[in-house]
């Protein structure tokens, strides 16, 4: 007994088990996550502030699914990164987060704005989702001298905001992989237009 301790004991067990856990995570198919993809991004600016319009088609995995009806709320946010095109200089910075959580009683679908508290209620999950697929956000500038810049966006599922035990075992499991790329806009800001 005392020797198959120290062979449980030993770091390079340990990492040669970690090093077969991740690749068995990596060998599972992209399919197995949600999907989230942003289609469109319409952007204006006038007086300091940009107002954005953004378009994505959001698709929980099953595991999600599953997560939910168990209790457990998820969070998604959009970010919103606005820079100068030729400097690349950051100008603003936005991040807009809304919370979906099942509601066993009424059988029901609850998406909160957890920047005003704003709470809208679904009868499906793919209602919920679908009025996810199109935000209007307000993205605070100051004054901007006229040049080009583009606005970056992405929108992913907070994994920072799960219970804190679903926090670890996310992150090896290719069922919970929910964002999507970094998208790039082109805005052209003239303050006297």
């Amino acid at each position: 007994m005392a020797s198959i301790m120290r062979g449980c004991a030993r770091p390079e067990a340990i990492g040669s088990l970690l090093a077969a856990l991740l690749a068995l995570g990596g060998c599972q198919t992209q399919s197995a996550g949600g999907e989230f993809e942003i289609n469109a991004v319409e952007a204006r600016w006038a007086n300091g502030r940009m107002r954005v319009h953004s378009e994505q088609v959001l698709r929980f995995s099953e595991p999600a699914r599953q997560a939910l009806g168990h209790g457990v709320p998820l969070t998604i946010e959009l970010e919103l990164i606005l820079r100068n095109t030729a400097s690349q200089t950051r100008v603003a910075h936005e991040l807009s987060a809304y919370e979906i959580r099942y509601l066993p009683m009424s059988e029901h679908y609850q998406v909160a704005r957890l920047a005003d508290g704003q709470v809208r209620t679904y009868p499906r999950l793919r209602h919920a989702l679908a009025d996810l697929g199109q935000l209007d956000l307000d993205l605070e500038t100051g004054a901007l001298p006229a040049d080009d810049y583009e606005l970056l966006t992405r929108i992913r599922l907070d994994h920072g905001r799960m219970p804190p035990p679903m926090r670890l075992p996310v992150l090896f499991d290719s069922g919970w992989k929910h964002a999507s790329t970094w998208t790039s806009w082109p805005v052209a800001v003239d303050p006297e237009a």
